[in-house]
């Protein structure tokens, strides 16, 4: 069970993005906060001090995210964990940094040899640590990107590489408007898993768009993901044309339409932002994923997604849950807390006790 739900979380990843199989690290292409999974994935075109969103779109840091820290962790079957920690730093001058770690921990699995017998165990996993740097170049342009160190361990082969990602993102405050650009991936397996052996990284184009109306507590969002890439559909080789038994005339194979294969890039996302911006409720769908991962004939509410989020005076928790397919869902918690809070309130307590 646990190396059919390995297989699946490759899978997972990419189906909606790259073509399995193809590349290095596609773990890279996993969502690695919960608000993000809520949002229907790959949401990147919000500017409001959110530091999980500067891990994948480091044009969005500012210096709101000085001292902030937060933690994502993602819940899959068979003991398969990953997550992500954020923290931001602003230097006088220079600006601020945000530096992260991403991780996936696949567990352990037994180890056969050829007759089938067991070996023992081993462990597998993905890491990526990187630093972001972001800086605005006007009232409404901003700049930023990430770069990534990779390092891979299957069994006893092991794989180490070196990835950028960088992006822009045009913010208009008055128009609540945020549109941004993203190359993410950008990079070079150093050390493949077998000797001379350098895969390609997943390297992606996304462009995302986001729009809060003024007079209602509504932000809207859509995703373009793999801009690059135009065809993601899967045709089944194996199908042939067919014969209608009463006309006589040819079925040809079913083929995806020019719309469904726009649609392939698309995610959604609709995002309940009340005035006391307290707490938030979030929706979205991806079509992608719906179509990629459904079972046949079974679709049920695959490749839609839902979410909250709760700010308090010290923390923000946000929770996310997908529908990847009636196989399974995804469960994601985020925590981040402003560590300015806590020395406030240290200072505080001394003032009263003297």
């Amino acid at each position: 069970m646990k190396k059919i739900t390995f297989f699946i979380m490759l899978i997972s990843s990419v189906a909606f993005g790259q073509q399995g199989g193809l590349y290095s690290y596609q773990f890279l292409d996993l969502d690695f906060n919960a608000r993000a999974m809520a949002l229907g994935g790959d949401f990147i075109g919000v500017k409001d001090g959110d530091i999980d969103l500067a891990v994948a779109n480091p044009s969005v840091i500012s210096d709101d995210m000085h001292n902030h820290l937060s933690l994502n962790h993602f819940f899959y079957p068979s003991g398969i964990n990953y997550g992500q920690f954020a923290y931001g730093r602003t230097f006088e001058k220079v600006g601020t940094f945000v530096g992260h770690l991403r991780y996936v921990a696949y567990g352990s699995f037994d180890r056969m040899d050829e007759l089938g017998i067991n070996q023992g165990t081993f462990t597998a996993g993905d890491y990526a640590l990187g630093v972001g740097y972001g800086r605005d170049l006007n009232k409404y342009f901003s700049i930023g990107a990430n770069m990534n160190f990779i390092f891979s361990h299957m069994e006893t082969y092991t794989s180490f590489g070196m990835a950028a990602d960088i992006s822009s993102t045009f913010y208009h405050p008055e128009a609540n408007l945020t549109v941004s650009l993203v190359a993410k991936n950008v990079g070079y397996q150093f050390k493949g898993y077998t000797t001379k052996n350098h895969e390609p990284l997943p390297i992606q184009v996304l462009a995302g768009v986001s729009y809060k109306f003024h007079h209602a507590p509504f932000r809207l969002s859509l995703v373009g993901t793999d801009l690059t890439n135009w065809d993601l559909t899967y045709n089944d080789p194996t199908l042939q044309p067919t014969i209608d038994q009463l006309t006589g005339d040819t079925i040809p194979v079913p083929k995806a339409s020019f719309a469904q294969k726009v649609a392939y890039h698309t995610n959604f996302g609709l995002e309940i932002v009340p005035k006391s911006e307290r707490f938030y409720f979030r929706l979205g769908f991806n079509f992608g994923r719906r179509n990629g991962l459904g079972v046949e004939n079974r679709r049920g509410i695959g490749g839609f997604s839902t979410g909250f989020g709760i700010r308090l005076k010290k923390f923000a928790f946000n929770y996310g849950l997908s529908f990847y397919s009636v196989a399974g869902v995804s469960n994601s918690f985020g925590i981040t807390t402003n560590i300015n809070e806590w020395k406030k309130s240290k200072k505080k307590v001394q003032s009263t006790d003297n």
